[in-house]
């Protein structure tokens, strides 16, 4: 096909992104129609719906790759962009149907026409939250890696520091719009323009969750899979949050190699409570700014998946 994909001419790069790699993407490999790409802030729910698409295009069943290996999160701050790169090459040739993750805000990613988008929404209070646990059970070795190439890009000293306490992130994730690592109203907002666009769909981790069937049916219509030939309850199980969990390395990002412990990747899934966790006054504040930045119809779909 053409590549009709509009690329930035900006560049994005903080501790765990950078927008630089999909320039050699287009250049090198480009895409398909058959394309997909799940875009989201950290842990609304990316995996979860990496796991669901992969599911319903082969209904059910398993290979032996695991999801990181061929469905890659490209635009990582510190992947392995050749390996990656190489993966989604032959996939193309085999005339697979790809899948790839990003994180980044929309006006950083190609979008192409023929492209498939779904872009996932969580309750952003819930999402710092986890985000918040998913940062803390890095490993030593990643921080090091991550802080030694950020300093590389921007020519500072500044390091990712990620506190103890989740109540002390949260604040210092408001007050710096995101710690320099993912500000999740940013990248909502920016996603959230695309809205009505006929590839791009807008799917809320809290839908998936309680309305897994007809949520299951909508992205299959919008991939184009036979939703009549699904095998719901097989989908279900093998996507559900203690299967996911069971077998962490196979689900998490880099298959868990930059965590202390892959299964922490899982900590509470749908039980996530944030209101357990942080006080009345960073709640008011964390929607004060939600309403700002994004406005109320956005805000709303974010809290709650309603438009």
């Amino acid at each position: 096909m053409n590549n009709q994909a509009t690329l930035s001419q900006q560049e994005y790069v903080d501790f765990l992104s950078d927008s630089r790699i999909w320039s050699r993407f287009i250049n090198e490999v480009g895409f398909t129609a058959s394309d997909i790409v799940i875009a989201d802030p950290f842990k609304a729910g990316t995996t979860f719906t990496q796991r669901v698409i992969d599911q319903i295009l082969t209904n059910g069943e398993e290979s032996q790759e695991t999801l990181s290996d061929k469905s890659p999160w490209l635009d990582s701050s510190w992947g392995d962009y050749d390996g990656m790169l190489n993966t989604l090459a032959e996939q193309k040739k085999n005339g697979q149907r790809r899948v790839i993750k990003s994180h980044l805000p929309a006006n950083y990613v190609p979008i192409d026409p023929a492209v498939k988008y779904v872009f996932v929404g969580r309750n952003g209070k819930d999402l710092v939250c986890s985000f918040h646990n998913y940062l803390y059970n890095f490993n030593s070795e990643t921080v090091t890696k991550i802080n030694q190439l950020y300093e590389a890009f921007s020519g500072t000293k500044e390091k990712m520091v990620i506190p103890e306490a989740c109540g002390e992130f949260f604040d210092l994730y408001l007050n710096t719009q995101g710690v320099g690592l993912c500000d999740v109203l940013d990248v909502t907002k920016t996603w959230w323009h695309y809205k009505d666009q006929p590839n791009v769909l807008l799917v809320h981790y809290s839908k998936m969750v309680n309305d897994f069937d007809n949520e299951i049916k909508r992205i299959a219509q919008f991939i184009g899979a036979d939703v009549a030939q699904l095998k719901l309850e097989k989908i279900k199980a093998n996507c559900s949050f203690a299967f996911m969990k069971n077998n962490a390395d196979k689900f998490v990002p880099f298959n868990g190699k930059h965590m202390t412990d892959a299964k922490a990747f899982f900590q509470a899934g749908p039980d996530r409570d944030s209101k357990k966790t942080i006080n009345a006054e960073q709640i008011q504040k964390f929607d004060q700014l939600a309403l700002e930045k994004m406005g109320s119809e956005c805000a709303k779909w974010l809290e709650t998946g309603e438009f």
